[in-house]
């Protein structure tokens, strides 16, 4: 063989070693970007997965990216569709908290904000209205339609899309469906909370020339307006 010949295929030889090396190193570093991405996807999911969140540790988590290239597009996308998840969080948790609603008929409020309660009403009117806010956002947002708005324009091919998709909707939509269906019924049982304590202060306001406020207890001047309050109120311990 001549020696040029031998030079051409040694040549040759070293470029297709090379391109495999190139191959080889890309794949493997791709199998480190997706093993990054699924370890810090499944932390983050462990943060979401234990009530009451921890809001300091996910907003933490959820403004950075510490993957590359089309890994850090799936990696973002599905942290932004989880923060979004996460404010509708804290607004519901806000809500729950309000102390209208924790302390709208103690014996405390009746007597600061009776007979009129206009305070009161005020109050649990915005918060059953914020309710309804956060209720549809909700309903809008557990949904495929929603989860894949998040990565519209991003021009992922079909491997990306559905590694999205994985940590998005899951293997089964229909879990997606149940976390949105027992959310909502939470958010029915708070929402029918705050009608009945809409219902026992338009009782009392209706009624005010017939209560009044002794030794820090409620008393009413007949046995029928007692029973008529007293039935209201154990719709409500029903529903705590």
């Amino acid at each position: 063989m001549k020696k040029k010949t031998k030079i051409i295929l040694f040549v040759v030889a070293i470029l297709v070693i090379a391109c495999i090396v190139a191959i080889a190193l890309m794949v493997t570093s791709d199998f480190k970007q997706e093993e990054k991405l699924g370890e810090e996807l499944d932390s983050l999911y462990t943060l979401l997965n234990n009530y009451p969140l921890d809001y300091e540790a996910l907003d933490k988590q959820l403004s950075t990216v510490i993957t590359t290239d089309d890994y850090a597009k799936v990696e973002k996308a599905v942290k932004d569709y989880s923060g979004d998840f996460v404010n509708y969080m804290k607004q519901f948790d806000t809500l729950l908290n309000d102390e209208t609603i924790i302390n709208a008929l103690n014996i405390e409020n009746i007597k600061e904000d009776g007979p009129d309660f206009i305070n009161t009403k005020k109050r649990l009117s915005e918060s059953k209205a914020s309710l309804d806010t956060i209720s549809t956002n909700f309903s809008n947002y557990l949904t495929e339609e929603v989860a894949l708005s998040y990565i519209k324009d991003m021009e992922l091919d079909e491997y990306y899309t559905d590694l999205y998709k994985k940590y998005t909707l899951g293997d089964n939509l229909s879990e997606m469906e149940s976390a949105r269906d027992e959310i909502i019924k939470n958010l029915n049982n708070v929402k029918a909370l705050i009608e009945n304590e809409e219902e026992t202060v338009d009782f009392l306001v209706t009624n005010k020339g017939s209560w009044e406020t002794e030794n820090d207890q409620l008393v009413f001047y007949s046995d029928s307006l007692s029973k008529q309050y007293n039935d209201i109120i154990a719709k409500i311990n029903e529903l705590e």
